[in-house]
């Protein structure tokens, strides 16, 4: 099977995105699919595989699978990939992109054609500061799980093997993304992610939305803050109860894969 696709990063956090037209799939190969087209040694490597599609009310639709095969609610680094890749294939600099969490808008920035700010929505404390396998943090959903840890000392924070477990500790029905943050001002934090159904990566638009939250449910941050990742930086700012998230993204390439059912 022929697959065509563009893959496009955020801040390092990379995705191989298709047309759902052309992939017509049971849920079972979309699995299979993004474990194959994902794996950076056998595949063509990425964090994650976005179908894109338009329904019939004209707006375009983002699913979201893991690497690992697993499915995503949301996911603001794709999500803003497929603004970018929208709004230049019709000419527009504003897009609404329904994802399985809800649906979100992008405003492509007037002077930075690759800049754009999405709409992640209102972040939620589903538990208040607990400790889990030593490590203190608040779980926090918006649209998807995160346990946001602040620290201060991620250099010898050993989260890389932390995160994984932490993940999948049944405190968490569904498994839940990792966040380990230190504050640097009240208008800039460092953070380090690990994500369910992906492992480490250099990004995280929800996450980082879900850790300045847990910042300012803290009083630790300003409504506007600077997040950096180890791919690049963001921006999450706060107006009324929902949340924004604002970055670069770039288009790596287009061609097509090859795919043995």
């Amino acid at each position: 099977m022929n697959i065509q696709y563009t893959k496009m990063h955020a801040q390092g956090n990379d995705f191989i995105i298709v047309n759902r037209d052309k992939v017509i799939l049971e849920n079972a190969q979309l699995t299979k699919l993004a474990q194959d087209v994902c794996n950076r040694h056998f595949g063509i490597g990425a964090d994650g595989l976005v179908l894109l599609d338009t329904d019939k009310r004209e707006k375009a639709h983002m699913v979201i699978y893991n690497a690992d095969g697993s499915k995503a609610e949301m996911c603001g680094s794709a999500l803003r990939c497929c603004c970018i890749l929208l709004t230049r294939d019709n000419k527009t600099k504003e897009i609404e992109i329904f994802t399985d969490s809800g649906l979100s808008k992008g405003i492509v920035d007037a002077e930075n054609p690759n800049y754009v700010t999405v709409e992640i929505g209102s972040p939620k404390m589903v538990k208040y500061s607990f400790i889990l396998d030593g490590y203190k943090g608040d779980y926090v959903t918006i649209g998807n799980p995160h346990f946001v840890i602040y620290t201060q000392d991620l250099a010898s924070n050993p989260h890389l093997s932390a995160g994984k477990a932490l993940s999948e500790n049944n405190q968490f029905p569904e498994g839940a993304n990792i966040e380990f943050a230190k504050v640097i001002t009240k208008d800039e934090i460092e953070m380090l992610i690990w994500e369910r159904g992906a492992g480490v990566t250099l990004a995280c638009g929800t996450g980082a939305t879900a850790v300045v939250f847990s910042g300012q449910y803290n009083h630790l941050l300003n409504d506007k803050v600077k997040v950096n990742v180890p791919g690049g930086s963001i921006v999450i700012s706060k107006k009324g109860d929902t949340y924004y998230l604002g970055g670069e993204v770039t288009f790596v390439g287009t061609g097509d894969y090859l795919w043995i059912i």
